[in-house]
């Protein structure tokens, strides 16, 4: 008998001294996973708990070795090589499960009659383990497990499992959520959990808590740039980045503009002009709930992370590398945003007279322009110095916009307007 073995029975016998050498166990797991993920600078606190979209999660790690993965030894490591190549999408990977629970939980089948359970019981039959079941007793007690879990998880909502745990079921039950590792670019791969992350999917959850077990070397890296860029600018970035694994990086601006513009957009769908895109927040969170974007951007190393943050998201919306005044390929949208940009169009002559031009030949239905304070440093000697009423007469003066809205002001006393063409 191995001594892990002795142990276990002996200590089997004294319920509370079991429970104590468990939870002893746990932490010198959590102590060691921590001590491991050090010998990354910067790497988060690997027990973080992330809540993300289901909608999210749309690649699948292939693992084709027994013990090729082991999501709890693993967990806090950085680690390169092609390891992320090797992905389909889920809807392929678990395209058998998805099938099963759709046929149970929205068509209402008997277990016994969907495809999932018929191969299930196959296998078992020819010696396999399948969902930890050896036989038809085991398959059918998984069976009753997940009605429960679909109904739970339907009427009360997708709950952690440090909500829901109980002392039996192993050390790490509290550890036992959906996995994920992040490839070298950026994106979620599916890595354990698929059952709970197929129902999360079939009910259209908004969020489900995931883990996340390894990084990849080359996202690692990009992480660090971007931790790099926002130490050397005060400690924060310009906008949030919506990618999960960056969100809690501290910035200048909340989410406070979108929620403010979102709020006064009587419209859900259409085109969006983001002038002065920086990073893409605004296209990111635009394009998430429908609309087709547009990111203009000058800056290269705007571009850069721009770039690399919109394969990270899988965004659609178009990243254009210009100046607005150069840019010609389409002039019609129906937003247009123009937050904190159009005050440095105004500090020459020259660029004053192309921000006329650039208004002239915009059509559009509605604008969100945020105005620069005139008392601004940056604003001294300038060509034109609007104050903030002012600068809003100049737009609608120059457009084809004839209405503009106060809608509010951010935490820096900065105006925003909604202008529109009645």
């Amino acid at each position: 008998m191995k001594i892990t073995s002795f142990v276990g029975s002996v200590l089997s016998k004294y319920p509370r001294l079991l429970k104590l050498a468990l939870n002893l166990r746990l932490k010198i797991w959590r102590l060691r996973v921590v001590l491991q993920s050090r010998r990354w600078a910067d790497n988060p606190d690997v027990n973080n708990l992330y809540w993300v979209s289901p909608n999210k999660i749309e690649d699948a790690l292939i693992f084709r070795k027994i013990g090729e993965y082991n999501k709890y030894k693993d967990r806090g490591k950085v680690i390169g090589g092609n390891w992320d190549r090797k992905r389909v999408k889920f809807t392929e990977f678990g395209a058998r499960v998805l099938k099963g629970f759709d046929d149970r939980f929205i068509h209402g089948m008997s277990w016994e009659d969907t495809e999932l359970y018929k191969f299930s019981l196959d296998c078992i039959s020819k010696g396999f383990t399948i969902w930890n079941c050896r036989n038809k007793s085991e398959l059918d007690a998984r069976c009753k497990h997940l009605d429960y879990l679909f109904h739970t998880i339907k009427v009360n909502g997708y709950k952690c499992q440090k909500e829901i745990s109980e002392q039996k079921g192993g050390i790490y039950r509290d550890e036992d959520e959906v996995t994920v590792r992040i490839g070298r670019d950026g994106v979620l791969l599916f890595e354990d959990g698929q059952h709970r992350l197929a129902i999360a999917k079939l009910l259209q959850l908004d969020k489900i808590p995931v883990k996340i077990t390894v990084r990849h070397s080359k996202w690692y890296s990009f992480r660090r740039e971007i931790l790099d860029y926002a130490k050397a600018n005060g400690g924060k970035i310009y906008q949030p980045i919506t990618h999960p694994d960056l969100a809690n990086i501290p910035s200048a601006y909340s989410d406070e503009r979108f929620d403010l513009i979102r709020a006064h957009l009587p419209m859900s769908r259409g085109t969006i002009l983001d002038i002065g895109a920086s990073w893409g927040y605004f296209c990111h969170k635009f394009e998430e709930i429908g609309f087709d974007c547009y990111a203009i951007e000058s800056d290269a190393q705007a571009k850069y992370f721009l770039e690399k943050l919109k394969i990270a998201e899988d965004r659609k919306f178009r990243v254009i590398y210009s100046s607005i005044f150069d840019y010609h390929d389409k002039n019609d949208f129906d937003v247009v945003l123009a937050l904190n940009v159009f005050h440095h169009f105004t500090k020459t002559e020259g660029t004053f007279l192309k921000l006329i031009e650039l208004l002239k030949r915009l059509n559009v239905k509605f604008m969100f322009f945020q105005a620069e304070l005139p008392d601004s440093p940056q604003m001294q000697g300038a060509y034109r110095n609007f104050i903030p009423n002012e600068f809003v007469q100049f737009i609608l003066d120059n457009s084809s916009l004839n209405e503009a809205i106060y809608i509010g002001q951010t935490d820096d006393r900065r105006p925003i307007y909604r202008l529109q063409r009645l």
